[in-house]
Formats: C-alpha cells, sequence, structure tokens
C-alpha cells in the first residue's frame, strides 16, 4: 500500500503529452516522423523521457534547448522560442527585485536560472531560481539598462565597467574599465567578446578582457551590437544629427560598409536572418538590408518622424515591433516586402517576444496598469493579458519552457505560467503499415513518474499492376526496379534533375528498414545500382514483397519489388 501511494505522488508531480505524431493522424508509408513530448512539472524537469513504438526497445529523446542566453534570446536577436507558451496570465513567482523607475532589461533564462540586472533598484546582478523565484546570488555591478550574455558557463554583463562572471557562482572573474552600460550587451563570438561605450566600439578577449582594439565612432551606441559571419554591427543614434549602422570586420574593426539614416537607430538592434539585416530607425522607417553590400532591400514607413520603433521580432517570414510616441500600434510586416500584414492598437517600449503562434508585448503607459499582452501572430487579436502595479512598464519579455520572464517597474520580477513545460524531441520514426502504438514516459529518479500513449495510422502502400508484373516506376525521378519480380539481383534506376544527397533504401512491407543501399551525393543524371537481395548485414532474405525508397532534393519516392527464391 505503501508503494503505491509513492507511485501516485511521484505521478502526479509530472504530466507528459506525447504531441507529434498526432494522435489518431494517418500518414503515408516511409515517411520520416518527428517525435515530440512535452512534461509539465511543479517542481523539477525529469531525469529523461523515452519512448517505444510497437512494444519495440525504448529510444530515449533529448530535452529542446529554448534558454533565453542573450538579448532577443540568441545571437541573431531573433525574439523565437521553440518553447510552448503559457496557457493564461497565472503567475508563477513574483521577485521583488527590480525598482520603480527605469527597468528596461530582458530576463535571460540558462540551465534552469534567471538573470537580471536592476536598473533603478539595487544596481545588483540577480540570479534566482526559474522555478521558485528565489535568490541564488546576487553581484554589484552599478547601473545597468542592458540584459547580460552567457556562453559556457560565463556571464558577460556592462554596467559599471564589462563584467565577466561565473553564471553558477556569481564570482568574478575578470573585469575591463572603459567600455560600459552605454555600449549595450555585450556580444560574444569565438574567443572575442564585442562591447561598447557612448562613442567607441571594443573588442576584447573573451578569456582575459584585455582590449584587442577599439575603433572611435561620430555617434552614440544605446542599442545592442550584433555579429554574424565576421561582422560585426553597431548601430548608433543622434537626437540632433544623422547617424549610421556600422559593418565592421571583427577581427580588426575596419569599417566594411555605413548605412546613415536621419537620427539613426536608438532602440532597435540589427536581428540577423540569412543574409538579410533587419532593423528599425528613428525616421520612422523599419528596413531589410543587404548585409554583404549595406544596400537596402525595402523601406517601409511606418510612423511619423522621431518616434521610437524597438527592435523587430522575427519568425516564419514576420516581423513583429511596437511604435510609440505619437502613433501607437502593434505591426506584423512581410520579411521579404516590408508590407504590413496587420496593425493593432497598442503601445510598447520594448521589443516581444515570439512562441507558439503567439507574440508577446509587455504594454507601457496604460490608463489604468502597465500590463504584459499575448497576441495572435496572425491576426493581432488578444488573447489574454495580465496587469502590473504601475502604470508604465519598458521592459522586454523572455520565454523559456513555457513560461514568460518580465520586469515590472512595481519592484517585481514577474514569472506567468502555470508549471514549467519541458519539450523532448526526437526524429525518423517509421511506422508499420496499420496502426501504430507510441507510448512515451518520463523518469524521475530511475523511476517512471508521468506517461502519455497515443495510436497513429500508415497509410496501405498502392502498387500497381501490369502484365502480372510488379509495375514499380514513379514519375519524378522515374524509379524503376528491372527485372520485376527477380530472383537474384535487380537494378534499382533512376533519375536526378539536380546533385544532392541520395538516399535508396529497401523496406518490408511492416515499414522495417531492411538495408540502405546507398547514402551519398550523386550527380545529376541517369543512374543505376544492384540489390542482391540481401539485408543490412549480407544475409538472404526471404522472399516476398519489398519496397524500395529514393530520397533525393526534398523529394521521396516509393515503389515496390518482388523476390523470388
Amino acid at each position: 500500500m505503501i508503494s503505491v501511494i509513492l507511485v501516485v505522488i511521484t505521478l502526479s508531480s509530472t504530466h507528459l503529452v506525447i504531441t507529434e505524431p498526432v494522435d489518431g493522424e494517418y500518414y503515408n508509408f516511409g515517411e520520416s516522423l518527428n517525435v515530440r513530448a512535452m512534461a509539465e512539472v511543479i517542481y523539477e524537469m525529469p531525469d529523461s523521457v523515452h519512448y517505444s513504438l510497437n512494444a519495440e526497445p525504448v529510444v530515449q529523446i533529448q530535452r529542446l534547448n529554448t534558454d533565453w542566453y542573450t538579448f532577443m534570446g540568441n545571437d541573431c536577436r531573433t525574439g523565437y522560442s521553440e518553447s510552448p507558451a503559457p496557457y493564461d496570465n497565472n503567475v508563477l513567482w513574483t521577485a521583488p527585485v527590480t525598482g520603480e523607475g527605469t527597468e528596461v532589461c530582458t530576463p535571460v533564462i540558462v540551465n534552469g536560472i534567471v538573470y537580471y540586472p536592476s536598473n533603478s533598484g539595487t544596481d545588483s546582478l540577480y540570479a534566482l531560481d526559474a522555478v521558485t523565484g528565489d535568490l541564488i546570488w546576487k553581484f554589484r555591478i552599478g547601473l545597468s539598462d542592458d540584459p547580460v550574455s552567457i556562453y559556457d558557463g560565463l556571464l558577460y554583463v556592462a554596467g559599471d565597467a564589462i563584467f565577466c562572471i561565473d553564471a553558477i557562482e556569481g564570482v568574478e572573474i575578470w573585469s575591463t574599465w572603459g567600455p560600459n552600460v552605454s555600449g549595450g550587451t555585450p556580444v560574444v563570438a569565438g574567443d572575442y567578446v564585442y562591447c561598447g561605450t557612448l562613442c567607441i566600439a571594443y573588442c576584447l578577449l573573451r578569456s582575459t578582457g584585455e582590449i584587442v582594439w577599439e575603433i572611435p565612432l561620430p555617434n552614440f551606441q544605446r542599442s545592442c551590437m550584433t555579429v554574424w559571419n565576421d561582422i560585426v554591427l553597431v548601430p548608433t543614434s543622434n537626437l540632433y544629427n544623422p547617424a549610421s549602422l556600422y559593418a565592421l570586420d571583427a577581427t580588426s574593426g575596419t569599417v566594411l560598409w555605413e548605412y546613415t539614416s536621419l537620427k539613426g537607430f536608438w532602440r532597435s538592434s540589427p536581428v540577423m536572418v540569412d543574409s538579410i539585416l533587419y532593423i528599425n530607425g528613428m525616421d520612422g522607417y523599419s528596413r531589410a538590408i543587404d548585409v554583404l553590400t549595406g544596400s537596402p532591400v525595402w523601406l517601409t514607413y511606418i510612423t511619423p518622424y522621431g518616434d521610437i520603433l524597438p527592435t523587430p521580432a522575427y519568425n516564419d517570414g514576420c516581423l513583429y515591433f511596437s511604435s510609440f510616441s505619437s502613433a501607437y500600434y502593434y505591426y506584423c510586416l512581410d520579411s521579404n516586402s516590408g508590407s504590413i500584414n496587420w496593425n493593432v492598437p497598442g503601445f510598447s517600449a520594448g521589443s516581444s517576444c515570439i512562441a507558439d503562434g503567439c507574440v508577446y508585448y509587455c504594454e507601457t503607459y496604460n490608463p489604468n496598469n502597465a500590463r504584459l499582452i499575448a497576441l495572435d501572430c496572425e491576426t493581432g487579436a488578444e488573447l489574454w493579458s495580465f496587469p502590473t502595479n504601475n502604470t508604465i512598464m519598458q521592459s522586454s519579455p523572455a520565454i523559456v519552457d513555457g513560461v514568460i520572464y518580465f520586469a515590472g517597474q512595481d519592484w517585481n520580477l514577474y514569472a506567468i505560467g502555470t508549471r514549467l513545460r519541458y519539450t523532448y524531441y526526437g526524429d525518423g520514426l517509421i511506422g508499420v503499415i496499420g496502426e501504430n502504438e507510441l507510448i512515451a514516459t518520463a523518469f524521475s529518479d530511475g523511476i517512471p513518474s508521468a506517461v502519455d500513449t497515443i495510436s497513429f495510422f500508415i497509410n496501405e502502400l498502392q502498387v500497381e499492376h501490369s502484365d502480372n508484373q510488379w509495375s514499380g516506376s514513379s514519375s519524378i525521378m522515374d524509379l524503376q526496379t528491372v527485372p520485376n519480380p527477380f530472383i537474384s539481383s535487380a537494378s534499382i534506376l533512376f533519375t536526378l534533375s539536380e546533385p544532392g544527397l541520395t538516399i535508396v533504401e529497401i523496406f518490408d512491407v511492416s515499414g522495417r528498414t531492411v538495408c540502405v543501399m546507398l547514402s551519398e551525393e550523386y550527380s545529376a543524371g541517369e543512374h543505376s545500382i544492384q540489390w542482391d537481395g540481401r539485408n543490412q548485414n549480407g544475409e538472404p532474405i526471404s522472399a516476398g514483397l519489398y519496397l524500395c525508397r529514393i530520397q533525393s532534393g526534398g523529394v521521396a519516392e516509393t515503389t515496390a519489388l518482388c523476390l523470388l527464391r
């Protein structure tokens, strides 16, 4: 009886749901499926998550890391997370580590720890438990209004100086005076840290903080740099005169190109997607720039001259940002053309974050209460909101493992979410024709803590017949097997329209892999390979119907062949 009670308690602390494949869904034979499971927990994440397909041996799947380790979540500043989103506006915890003055920092969350440098509270950097909000350590850094960056267990933050701190222990490794908070969040790339002060861009050695180069710039740095493919992108601003976005060589600091805009770039940092840079200017325009040449791709007029446009967030071909000063709106732009998909009334001084089809803002200057607001990415419709205890809020939110973190100007750092929700992900799942049963199990302290079971279906393969022979040809790659049926050997013929990685596999009719015939780069044109009716270990297989599948250039085709003995 005692053991039963213990199991019930363990199971109740974790809830596991398989989200891929979809329960009851039909899939095509030979299609490689993803396995995704979400573990919702109260206290600690599971030790591991495993799955078993059709009672076969278990396979462990890895946790999908959604850590938000720098400004806008990642090195490209996209503000997008693969994390699930909170269901509603429930408060997980609050921590009294902010102030009632300007608090513009984004919390950074790595390995279950929330890092937040208070700007108007105590001028200290706080490390808090992401589950409970309990204080782990704090470190006095002086004035700071930019998020930290964390790489390989070390934390880099701009305060009275640039500090390198052990992220777990909260102990200083080094500090470099000169570059400071006015230059934005430090950026780590390889062996170097890029940072700045008002009118100077710096490159520091990551190991010691020693200055490698420093480049004077004619205007102020107010937003964060971005590093992309050995190019350091430095936005500058000037309230009275034109200012520029600079592209610097990461090794030498040499200016590669300069893009000048009226008043420059204040609240917006460069966002990188492939080789296109997205940034908002104080001239009221949102813009896309070719990062290799500095040439504009498109410019879109958003709001009157002088208004503030924060850093845009990017996901799935769309840019999301707000404007405020004289025109208060949230915008969604097509990233390819700059055309406006939608705009809805609202006003936020900070940037947004995106997860699970929602875009989140810290809405400020609300007549009643500043609030966190969730909008639908496709339509801009408000889904839910959470009011704070002040009418002003200027933070940008961050989302990790199903929880949104943001700073209020009411002395509170907030964590919004019911529980932490960890995602586990794997690929390469091949089901059998017909019904398949997938069981996922979470383990904590070596025993099962949660289980979920789903069923999905694999469609029957349709095989055509011609003159009592198996017809095995397809239209795109002209996949054929000759002769068919065969006794000792068959030629597998196919045509590629372009070169690329080509994979040819043989399956039995239950969907199990018999052998991988090839997996390598092939040139365009006609090709032929031989199969001698043996499995991957070189052993003869029994007579019967088998399936040949080819994948190349994003196309997959399957045909049947019959082995006689």
